[in-house]
């Protein structure tokens, strides 16, 4: 037994060493936000739909209503209520410098909830953000601050907790300050890639990447075999790596990886610190393509034009490699924040065949450092300098329209290739009659002609125009259509439970708008969950029982359609 603790120490103390080879964080400053273990269903770095994570999804059991506490003492500072996002969330300003962030929350604390309503209705909005002063919300290390929950953009149950620098508002990797969260898994590594980046170059006799799923466990990885690699030109390599926690089955993200060519760091990454700013950077750190088509996260070793993430710390030649008189041995290095570590390497002969350029290239290359603009009688698209991440071959077609589309259906390019900056669309709808004009919104499709999201737009001089992150198929519809609001339920509170009106609101063309609620006549605070549906009012307690009211509900979707239901409620 003595044995055994010895040796337990031993790797606590390394895994330990490997978070203070990083810049001193404080680590017994911050207690848990929860009051059981953690265990992450995310964690700080991850890769995610154009961003990275950035902060711990602690699991709350799959349901809400869990204590929240303040990891340290402070004042609240920033208080904000969206549909989307991180829903309910608050942040506590410490007084050693840093910001902790608590989000999807059900509900704050009596005193923070009764400051949050007051101004919910000064103001007559449910979503809301407030800035208190360092003397109006002050908390201590360990009080309950608010209630676990669902709300914005959460996917299940659970507490997203950041924290940041506080002059800086960057997120940190809360996993460098301390916390007891057990982890002895080393990182997965799945996909190991093989770029050529130009026309000239080839792996394995090919101008296409070249994907190698990889083989091997705890931590000791290989390419498949027998595989004889071989390149010429330049090229860059990638690699998926996955991690996981002890407790809990969730792909999280790794914290490092390290390329060595023929001994030599050559590509370094860490995920210390990541500024909101730069985090939509992650769509040319990885492979955006393989992403969207396969679902694999390779991350590129290598930097395209227009990389501007601050998470590189050692790099060569901006990662590529030169295949012109030599080949290269590689080797990949891959640890989680607690210093778990996985390893794969290859070895990469040099072609000796010199390759022809054989690319026959669609459409018209634009530089991703200009503004670039495309233009046809019925289409145009204009990017800002640097919307694109590297220089593209843009290609256009235009596919009569169909319906239910009122207009062509108009192919900006590919859903496969990212934009950092939204691009100014425009969309002729001179075939489509003047009286529906208030009433349209364009779609983008998907590649099967489905809608996928609707994007909006306003008319003028024969075109609608809209802004989107996005390329790929485009057309229009027309929302002539009210909202649709039904009645589910009326919940009596017993005690000191409330009484609850339940509404669901729906609209599926151009999408909701606003939605308000008037009790009598005047403006009540109603919430929406935009993930439900549903749309709630809690029964004043102060009104008498018995006493009849009028309750009426507004909702105007994006175009201007508006829905009304009124009903009458006893209490």
């Amino acid at each position: 037994m003595r044995i055994w603790n010895y040796c337990l120490l031993c790797v606590c103390l390394l895994f330990a060493s490997e978070l203070i080879a990083q810049k001193n964080y404080p680590k017994n400053y911050f207690r848990s936000p929860v009051d059981i273990p953690i265990r992450l269903a995310g964690n700080f770095g991850e890769i995610r739909s154009n961003h990275f994570h950035a902060g711990l999804d602690i699991k709350t059991n799959q349901v809400e209503g869990l204590n929240i506490y303040a990891a340290a003492e402070g004042y609240v500072s920033r208080i904000k209520i969206s549909l989307y996002g991180y829903g309910k969330v608050l942040y506590i300003t410490h007084p050693n410098g840093y910001t902790t962030a608590y989000a999807h929350l059900k509900s704050f604390n009596e005193t923070i909830e009764d400051y949050v309503k007051n101004r919910q209705y000064q103001q007559q909005k449910y979503e809301i953000e407030i800035f208190p002063l360092a003397n109006e919300l002050k908390v201590e290390k360990g009080e309950v601050i608010a209630l676990s929950g669902n709300t914005g953009g959460s996917g299940g149950p659970h507490l997203h907790f950041e924290i940041r620098e506080t002059a800086t508002q960057i997120p940190l990797n809360p996993l460098l300050f301390g916390f007891a969260i057990q982890d002895n898994i080393k990182p997965i590594l799945k996909t190991m890639s093989l770029y050529p980046l130009n026309d000239t170059s080839i792996v394995n006799g090919n101008n296409e990447p070249l994907h190698l799923s990889l083989r091997g466990s705890n931590g000791n990885y290989t390419i498949p075999s027998p595989m004889n690699l071989r390149a010429r030109g330049v090229i860059g390599v990638g690699l998926e790596a996955i991690d996981k926690l002890n407790g809990a089955s969730n792909r999280c993200g790794v914290y490092s990886i390290k390329l060595t060519v023929d001994g030599k760091t050559h590509y370094r990454h860490e995920m210390e610190k990541i500024p909101f700013e730069l985090s939509r950077y992650i769509n040319t750190h990885v492979d955006y393509e393989q992403a969207k088509k396969n679902r694999r996260r390779v991350q590129r070793s290598f930097l395209q034009a227009n990389n501007r993430l601050s998470i590189y710390t050692d790099m060569e030649l901006s990662g590529k490699l030169f295949f012109s008189t030599f080949g290269h041995d590689l080797n990949y290095v891959v640890k989680d924040a607690y210093g778990n570590t996985s390893t794969v390497s290859a070895s990469v002969s040099l072609d000796t065949i010199s390759p022809t350029p054989n690319v026959m290239h669609q459409g018209e290359l634009i530089s991703c450092k200009q503004p670039y603009t495309f233009e046809t009688d019925s289409a145009t698209v204009h990017f800002k300098a640097n919307t694109f991440y590297n220089d593209v071959y843009f290609t256009y077609q235009k596919e009569s329209k169909k319906s239910p589309y009122l207009t062509d259906i108009h192919h900006f390019h590919n859903r496969y290739t990212p934009l950092h900056s939204r691009a100014n669309f425009s969309i002729s709808i001179e075939d489509v009659p003047t009286n529906l004009h208030p009433k349209l919104y364009a779609v983008s499709l998907t590649t099967k002609g489905k809608v996928l999201a609707p994007e909006g737009g306003t008319v003028s001089n024969g075109f609608i125009h809209f802004k989107s992150r996005s390329l790929g198929p485009y057309s229009v519809l027309a929302d002539t259509a009210k909202p649709k609001i039904t009645l589910v339920k009326t919940v009596q509170g017993t005690g000191s439970a409330g009484s609850l009106v339940i509404f669901k609101i729906a609209d599926r063309e151009s999408g909701i708008k606003s939605y308000k609620g008037y009790l009598n006549n005047q403006w009540i605070l109603m919430e929406y969950d935009n993930k439900t549906r549903e749309f709630w009012y809690e029964l004043d307690p102060a009104h008498k029982k018995g006493e009849k009211q009028q309750l009426r509900i507004e909702i105007v979707d994006a175009v201007g359609n508006k829905a009304e239901y009124t009903t009458s409620i006893n209490w």
